[in-house]
C-alpha cells in the first residue's frame, strides 16, 4: 500500500517539472531579460533585480566576473538555479505528503506541507500531541530535509 501511495504523489511530479523548466529553454527568455533590464545596456543590476526575490537572492553568486552586474549568460544561470530549487522543493514535499499519508494513524489530510531550500513547514490541526511529534519526525526523515517546523496545532 504504501509503495502504491508513494507511486501516486510521484506520478505528479513529471507535470511540476515541465511546469518549472529552466527559463533559458523557454523562447520568451530573451524578453523577460529584457523586461528587467530597464535602462536597456544589456546587464541587470541589483536595482533592477530586486523586484525578483529569488533572482535578487542569487545576484552576487551568479554575478560570476563580480562587475556588480548580470549579463543575460548570468541571469539564466540563477533563474536556472531557482528552477532546480522549486523541483528540489517539490519533490521533498511529495515525499512527505506520501509518508504521512503511508503513516497509520496520523491525519494526513489535515496537514499541509511546504518546502523551501529544503526546510519544511507542517501546518494545520490533529488529534494529539503524539500526532504532531510523529509527523514531525517522519518528515525530518525524508531525504533532503534540512529542518521541520512543525506548526501542527491540537484541536
Amino acid at each position: 500500500m504504501r509503495s502504491l501511495i508513494i507511486a501516486l504523489f510521484a506520478a505528479g511530479l513529471p507535470l511540476a517539472a515541465a511546469q518549472a523548466q529552466p527559463q533559458s529553454d523557454i523562447p520568451d527568455a530573451d524578453s523577460a531579460f529584457k523586461a528587467l533590464d530597464k535602462n536597456g545596456d544589456g546587464f541587470l543590476s541589483p536595482s533592477e533585480t530586486s523586484g525578483e526575490r529569488e533572482l535578487a537572492k542569487r545576484f552576487e553568486r551568479f554575478d560570476a566576473n563580480r562587475d556588480g552586474r548580470l549579463d543575460t549568460g548570468e541571469w539564466r544561470r540563477a533563474v536556472d538555479d531557482n528552477q532546480k530549487r522549486v523541483l528540489s522543493d517539490s519533490a521533498i514535499t511529495t515525499k512527505v505528503k506520501a509518508e504521512l499519508l503511508a503513516a497509520k494513524g496520523i491525519p494526513s489530510m489535515s496537514i499541509s506541507v511546504s518546502t523551501y531550500e529544503g526546510r519544511v513547514q507542517l501546518s494545520g490541526f490533529v488529534e494529539t500531541k503524539e500526532q504532531v511529534a510523529r509527523a514531525g519526525k517522519l518528515a525530518g526523515g525524508v531525504s533532503g530535509v534540512k529542518s521541520v517546523q512543525n506548526a501542527l496545532a491540537v484541536k
